[in-house]
């Protein structure tokens, strides 16, 4: 009995402290009949389906603390509002255009819409300051320091959003936008996740958080870390296999839909030619791609070095991207006979020389 009757305390403690917040959203007419879902955002889950009618729809739920949620409208064409809500939210959303406009009578959806306006008037007047200096003529280095006050002053309106909001779940969104571009190691973005509430909340920011503790594991001068994936054949194969076995290894991060990648590939598949032997190799690290994308390119790109395909769900201890920080493609990396780290972000225009002066 005792058990039984603190459950129903407990039910009735939770519906005593939620409150009800309430949704009210605007579209187009062609979407009377259809359904809209509301879903919570960070755990993606969906609350509730919608009928829409007449022009738009309403709903109203209960929460205990704070949630984002994304309103999803003809979900094909991906039509998606993210709203913030809280005890007592009334929000108000319009999604009769692109983007969405939100409000909230000064809530968190309008703290946020107030930011995105201060933002773009900053980045208007960085834009226009750089684009003088370059008709006067200026260096790009000259570029860089007569703008770097403009830069600060547009970093410090998403710097002071995440302070003024550090006690709601906007301060951690905004932290969660900027996380990758702000902070440079997992030390320095903890202290900052330290003293922003909800940030737990976003896996994304715990997932830079991580490649910031691998990127500093794997940056120049360290030993490599292992990963595996599969050959060419579809075989076991670990970069361990190649890495740290008495030559210099230069290893290429890339994919078949990656431009880029293709256009430095030439270059090497020359290297490749021109060095290879007992002090040197080259590994590619194929990432992001469908299995039968990556065997296809192989052969069609000219591709003779060996190959590590990882696939795209690996997890964190063979996610080759993750473990090396690789933010984009494609990326080069330089490894010593003995498996350390020697360069990283080599372009394949420098291969020649560089390799050529490593092997005198």
């Amino acid at each position: 009995m005792r058990t039984i009757f603190t459950l129903i305390l407990s039910v009735a403690a939770m519906f005593a402290t939620a409150q009800e917040y309430r949704i009210a959203c605007q579209v187009n007419p062609d979407f009377n009949g259809k359904t809209a879902y509301v879903i919570n955002k960070t755990a993606g889950d969906t609350i509730a389906a919608c009928e829409i009618a007449d022009n738009g729809f309403v709903y109203n739920g209960n929460i205990c603390c704070q949630a984002l949620i994304d309103v999803v409208v003809n979900r094909a064409k991906g039509q998606v509002a993210t709203v913030f809500v809280e005890k007592g939210s009334d929000v108000m959303v319009d999604m009769t255009g692109r983007p969405a406009k939100i409000n909230d009578n000064g809530g968190m959806n309008d703290r946020l819409a107030s930011m995105y306006a201060t933002v773009k008037e900053r980045s208007a007047a960085l834009s226009n300051l750089a684009k003088k200096l370059h008709e006067e003529g200026k260096s790009e280095e000259e570029i860089l320091a007569a703008t770097t006050a403009e830069t600060e002053a547009l970093y410090d309106v998403y710097r002071n959003a995440i302070t003024e909001n550090s006690d709601n779940m906007l301060g951690a969104y905004v932290l969660n936008m900027v996380a990758r571009q702000f902070y440079s190691s997992a030390e320095e973005l903890d202290a900052v996740m330290s003293k922003v509430k909800f940030s737990g909340e976003f896996r994304t920011l715990e997932r830079v958080r991580t490649a910031l503790y691998y990127g500093e594991k794997t940056k120049v001068g360290n030993m490599f870390l292992d990963f595996g994936g599969f050959s060419t054949e579809g075989k076991p194969v670990r970069l361990s296999d190649y890495v740290g076995k008495g030559k210099y290894v230069l290893v290429d991060f890339w994919a078949s839909w990656c431009n880029p990648c293709k256009k430095e590939m030439p270059l090497v598949i020359e290297a490749d030619g021109k060095f290879t032997g007992d002090k040197f190799m080259v590994i590619g690290v194929n990432i992001g791609d469908k299995e039968d994308s990556f065997r296809a390119a192989v052969p069609e790109l000219g591709i003779t070095y060996p190959q590590i395909f990882v696939p795209r769900n690996s997890k964190d201890e063979n996610n080759a991207a993750l473990l090396y920080n690789v933010e984009t493609i494609p990326h080069m990396m330089l490894i010593a006979p003995d498996g350390t780290i020697l360069e990283r972000g080599m372009h394949g225009a420098e291969l020649d020389g560089k390799i050529g002066q490593l092997l005198k």
